[in-house]
């Protein structure tokens, strides 16, 4: 999709003429209930009968006004509906943030308020403009309003060569998407650190799971996915919003359970390496199954709680435990250094799995349940990982985990 900062139009208010017309709509209650159940349909379905319903409407409204902004904006609309009834365009995400402002100016407009602000309605025209020429034509509104704003020879994928001379060197090209260099740079510096902080933050509650998913996981998460959304990245959009979605309906039912944690760090994990992709030129997809997964988390039913565990407080630690732990966190680290600098030594690997399984005896021997759940969630990591070649990048997340462990036990070492 084009980026609105680079997308070449002079925005200007036309009122045009329609090729169909609808009786004049007044803005009534009955009218906000029947737009307020089409939307929401649209969002969630993008059913073709709410989006006619939607070009009716519209085109109501624009009888309805003599007002030059409002009649044009609802013109476009018509233009819009009519292409989502067409298939031309679709409820995704920018298309779902679309809806929302339309319903949201709607509102504004029925108390009685008549400004509009250009940024909508331009929106709508970048949306229209990458319907083909071909099928435009095909629909009557669609074709008035790219007629009328020129909008036929519109691109759908923006190279640096399409732009003007003086604008080629601000443009960023990562796979499909043409970004300003300003704006590129802008997000990666936000989005690098945000989803930094999403993994730490994840990553110390998973060992705390008594306690409810933190407050600021979730504005991470929303700050990705609206962030990337914006900039057209939407596949990790989609892979933050699903995370905040998730995040919020385990936040809701404390204690945690590993399982998710593990899903949600798993997640994080993702994040982080289609932020450094990206940020190399590459555009890549989630890792598959995650998006599942997280759905899997939104829908999971509680039953009764789950008893609260304090291990870090109940146990008692013998010198021989701590002893023992230390030793094997200790080989642990070496095994995991020898694994990165080679990571075809399948020994090594190997070593680092028997050594985890050790630790998690001793700790459940011991009644420290927590070590034993963070030793379980970086064995996963590394039995996730396979046996495939592997590049030393690919193996630095685990060192993320090892180090929450070691932070983990020096807490239960020094504990009275």
């Amino acid at each position: 999709m084009i980026p609105e900062d680079l997308w070449q139009v002079d925005w200007h208010w036309i009122d045009f003429a329609l090729p169909r017309q609808q009786q004049a709509l007044a803005y009534e209650p009955q009218l906000q209930f029947r737009i307020d159940g089409c939307i929401l349909q649209l969002m969630r379905s993008g059913d073709g009968a709410d989006a006619h319903a939607m070009c009716d409407i519209s085109l109501g409204l624009v009888s309805a006004h003599s007002e030059l902004k409002p009649r044009v904006f609802w013109q476009i609309c018509a233009a819009y509906f009519e292409a989502m009834a067409g298939g031309l365009c679709v409820a995704d995400i920018p298309g779902k943030r679309a809806l929302s402002q339309i319903l949201l100016q709607y509102r504004s407009l029925a108390r009685g308020e008549t400004d509009i602000s250009p940024p909508l309605p331009r929106t709508l025209l970048l949306l229209l403009a990458q319907v083909s020429a071909t099928q435009a034509t095909q629909l009557p509104l669609l074709a008035a309003v790219r007629q009328a704003y020129k909008l036929l020879a519109t691109p759908t994928r923006l190279e640096p060569g399409l732009l003007p001379a003086e604008r080629q060197d601000q443009a960023k090209v990562v796979g499909n998407l043409c970004i300003g260099i300003a704006q590129f740079n802008a997000y990666l510096n936000e989005a690098d650190e945000w989803s930094r902080c999403l993994h730490l933050e994840l990553g110390e509650w998973a060992l705390e799971l008594h306690r409810p998913v933190p407050q600021s996981a979730l504005g991470w998460a929303h700050s990705l996915a609206t962030s990337s959304e914006r900039i057209g990245l939407l596949a990790l959009s989609e892979l933050a919003q699903a995370l905040e979605l998730a995040l919020r309906h385990v936040q809701a039912h404390p204690p945690g359970l590993p399982q998710h944690a593990r899903v949600f760090l798993d997640v994080a994990e993702d994040l982080r390496r289609l932020l450094h992709q990206f940020a190399a030129g590459f555009l890549k997809l989630p890792a598959t199954g995650l998006l599942q997964a997280l759905q899997e988390v939104e829908r999971f039913e509680f039953s009764e709680p789950a008893p609260i565990s304090l291990d870090e407080s109940s146990p008692v630690l013998t010198e021989e435990f701590t002893d023992e732990a230390l030793t094997l966190l200790h080989q642990l680290g070496g095994a995991l250094r020898q694994w990165r600098a080679r990571p075809d030594n399948v020994s090594a690997r190997n070593e680092a799995l028997r050594l985890l399984h050790a630790l998690q005896g001793n700790s459940q021997r011991a009644g420290v349940d927590g070590l034993q759940r963070t030793s379980q969630l970086l064995e996963s990591a590394i039995e996730q990982l396979g046996k495939q070649p592997l590049q030393a990048d690919q193996l630095d997340p685990l060192f993320s985990r090892f180090d929450t462990l070691k932070v983990q036990f020096d807490r239960l070492s020094i504990r009275p």
